[in-house]
């Protein structure tokens, strides 16, 4: 049985699920706060996951979407792109609570 989260069927035209917008909601807000990108046991954490594969698959199709970039083999190096901060910043005027959560 695998860790990793089953397969999201997001809106066509490639548009972010309501998870990946929340992930990516988190990790702005946790750079916001800390200074450095979550690491991927802070998303686990965060979003009860057992498995940091889980974290990767989620950064990765973020990446692959080019709401986020990562510099190769170099940990919390996530770094939202313009498209990214504007996909996360809709997210967070809707679900402001998000930016109230104290991880990090």
């Amino acid at each position: 049985m695998s860790c990793r989260p089953p397969p999201e069927h997001g809106p066509s035209g490639g548009a972010p699920t309501l998870r990946q917008q929340e992930v990516l909601a988190y990790v702005h807000v946790y750079k916001k706060r800390n200074g450095i990108a979550p690491a991927a046991s802070d998303l686990c954490e965060r979003f009860g996951w057992s498995n940091k594969a889980a974290a990767y698959d989620y950064l990765d199709r973020l990446e692959k979407a080019r709401l986020l970039t990562r510099a190769p083999f170099v940990h919390r190096s996530s770094c939202l792109t313009a498209s990214g901060e504007a996909v996360a910043e809709a997210y967070l005027r809707v679900h402001p609570e998000l930016a109230e959560v104290s991880h990090g």
